[in-house]
């Protein structure tokens, strides 16, 4: 079966807008978007490598809170690829040893950060980031996510 976009969307619901990525997933899922998968995949995404493989998208985005050093809801994508800190993990994994030999090689593979305002222990996200949150869900349904400014390579950081 070949998906057209995958959707992970990754965090801790326990760590205020560290959950900023499952919101957009829920977000997505209120669209019923067609030959979109989207995975609430929390703190576990390795749970999800089988279904990956099995879908074959063609293009793969991974939805996290990232502190960036940006003001707190800035969006910002960057190339999987471009991920080589192994301290940006999956929450279980370094994300490159996690996808690596998972998705197919034709696939447009990002990580879309959000810079949270708040990662303390709570349950919600803080308005700011709720906003970017709607903001990241209605470009990616759309297919805007291109929109999305690209993490610069000097001055921000990937992880």
């Amino acid at each position: 079966m070949r998906i057209h976009t995958t959707v992970w969307g990754v965090g801790n619901p326990l760590l205020r807008d560290d959950a900023v990525g499952l919101e957009v997933v829920r977000l997505l899922g209120k669209r019923k978007l067609p030959n979109f998968s989207l995975r609430l995949c929390e703190l576990a995404p390795a749970n999800y490598l089988a279904t990956l493989k099995k879908e074959c998208p063609r293009r793969f985005l991974l939805i996290d809170a990232s502190d960036m050093g940006l003001p707190p809801g800035s969006l910002r994508r960057f190339p999987l690829a471009r991920v080589d800190d192994p301290s940006f993990t999956s929450h279980d994994l370094p994300l490159p040893q996690l996808l690596a030999g998972v998705l197919p090689p034709d696939c447009e593979a990002w990580v879309i950060a959000i810079q949270p305002q708040s990662a303390a222990l709570g349950i919600g996200l803080t308005s700011v980031t709720a906003k970017a949150a709607q903001a990241c869900a209605k470009l990616i349904a759309a297919g805007q996510s291109d929109q999305i400014d690209a993490l610069e390579k000097s001055g921000e950081s990937s992880v």
